[in-house]
């Protein structure tokens, strides 16, 4: 049941969220020593306070401009406050506003509310915060694409060689970057990608240049691996996966997980080109899975 404390004029709503959804950078003013109504009337004075976390046994005030998103189930809840005086709900929906907001120079984590997402909350490492804030995706699982050229012929212009010659060019990413505003995916952003040689794919493509597709047998050394879990996104199921241009090319070996987190292929063609085929890749919010 959500509880309401009234005195004066202040009315705060009781309910309960995880403590590791709330950033702490982003509280407007804190203090210790306050009893739990001081810490409501510093919210009531503070023009943009709307929410507040108060720990009783530290007797500690956190006040925010930001309401976070409640959470129930979590396994480490805490109380938490939201001052009802009739405010209009603020969240950050981009680095920017984080930056904004709370004056953080620090690059990091925040919980971000994209309209791309119906403003529900993904978390975002925000880079470059102390001038032009730009949005990634943090990958717990390296997502790794490469590119078999001419450059990697044993022997030139024959076709369906057994080998090649290392290295193939390969970018495996830790972050992705994405325009906050769509969730579209800024593929050729390498920043947080380790770089074998100077690929010319992007996030989701790879390249194969070992034989046309209706040779056999014709080995091909270009794979894609994408693998969202732990992000809380995927990408837009709809999204079609195929050749975007090359001679006699075909994509081969597509996999795609029931929960769409994981995809992987390979390439076949002289030269081909595989990956997106219908459009650009754009992040989507996962729904919870639930557990059977």
């Amino acid at each position: 049941m959500i509880k309401v404390w009234t005195a004066s004029e202040i009315s705060l709503r009781q309910v309960r969220t995880r403590l590791d959804l709330i950033e702490p950078s982003l509280a407007i003013w804190s203090g210790f020593n306050y009893p739990f109504i001081w810490c409501g009337l510093e919210c009531l004075k503070e023009h943009n306070c709307v929410s507040l976390l108060y720990n009783s046994t530290e007797m500690s005030c956190k006040l925010f401009r930001v309401i976070y998103n409640e959470d129930k189930d979590g396994d480490d809840t805490v109380k938490y406050y939201i001052l009802d005086r009739g405010r209009t709900r603020w969240v950050p929906e981009s680095c920017k506003d984080v930056a904004t907001c709370s004056g953080t120079t620090t690059d990091g984590e925040y919980w971000i509310y994209p309209q791309a997402t119906n403003r529900k909350r993904v978390k975002i490492f925000c880079n470059n915060m102390s001038s032009d804030p730009l949005e990634y995706i943090t990958l717990r699982n390296t997502n790794s694409f490469n590119e078999h050229d001419k450059s990697n012929w044993p022997i030139m212009w024959q076709q369906c060689q057994s080998s090649y010659i290392p290295p193939l060019k390969r970018a495996d990413f830790q972050k992705v970057g994405i325009q906050i505003q769509t969730m579209e995916v800024n593929g050729l952003d390498f920043t947080f990608a380790l770089l074998t040689g100077t690929p010319t794919i992007s996030y989701g493509e790879i390249r194969d240049c070992n034989g046309e597709s209706f040779r056999s047998p014709c080995p091909h050394f270009a794979r894609a691996t994408i693998n969202t879990k732990g992000t809380g996104l995927v990408i837009d199921p709809s999204l079609t996966w195929g050749v975007i241009k090359g001679h006699y090319p075909e994509i081969r070996n597509f996999q795609k997980s029931t929960d769409d987190s994981e995809i992987s292929f390979t390439c076949a063609g002289w030269c081909a080109r595989c990956g997106p085929a219908s459009g650009p890749i754009i992040f989507q919010y996962q729904l919870r899975m639930h557990k059977p």
